[in-house]
């Protein structure tokens, strides 16, 4: 119901955070669940040599902190804003109240976090199998589609993070990206945006090496 929103929400704040701003730490566990309005998040994950790797990116519409919901539990990764991001922080309080008066509610925010998952493992067997370049593919494709603008413009990532995410080397994410260039495939906007041609790009992904 509409007042239940007025009442409910309240304590939602709205936050601009810089490309490069932490979030939230894993193994934190009190900081509230995050949704996000526009701009990308990476989730990284801490391995057993204590290096980080990208394990996920979500963009307009996911949330991230959800596994607070289940008692006892902290997070499971460490969210950093990979450009700049307008998110609404959402105190665990409110969704454990929200959980309690209206679990259909709560129920429709589970589901969405499934779909968000499964989402999530095909993109990881997107970005993890096959030729460096239909990495690169699927990886603009994915910033095209959190990007959620009609003219497929993104920001670049840092090699280095492309690097990170596609499991190759900085050079071989360089030398890639250069080729799309040359091509026209990748068309300079701006100092870091790019305009994309989405059908060239899900053509290579449909290559057969």
């Amino acid at each position: 119901p509409e007042q239940a929103f007025r009442e409910e929400l309240s304590p939602i704040d709205n936050i601009c955070i810089p490309s490069g701003s932490v979030l939230f730490e894993q193994g934190q566990c009190d900081r509230g669940v995050f949704s996000i309005r526009s701009g990308i998040i990476k989730l990284l994950s801490l391995t057993t040599d204590g290096s980080q790797r990208i394990v996920r990116l979500l963009g307009r519409g996911g949330a991230i902190g959800l596994e607070l919901l289940d008692a006892g539990e902290c997070y499971r990764h460490t969210a950093v804003a990979l450009t700049a991001a307008d998110v609404c922080h959402i105190p665990l309080e409110t969704l454990q109240h929200l959980d309690t008066s209206y679990p259909q509610l709560c129920q429709q925010v589970r589901s969405r976090l499934q779909d968000d998952l499964d989402r999530a493992d095909q993109w990881i067997v997107n970005l993890g199998s096959g030729p460096a370049r239909k990495r690169v593919a699927w990886l603009l494709l994915l910033m095209i589609e959190h990007g959620n603008n009609r003219t497929h413009e993104i920001k670049l990532l840092g090699r280095e993070d492309m690097a990170a995410m596609i499991g190759t080397s900085i050079e071989t994410a360089s030398r890639i990206i250069a080729e799309l260039k040359r091509r026209g495939i990748l068309r300079k906007t701006g100092p870091h945006n790019f305009q994309c041609d989405v059908t060239a790009l899900e053509a290579i992904t449909r290559e057969n090496n």
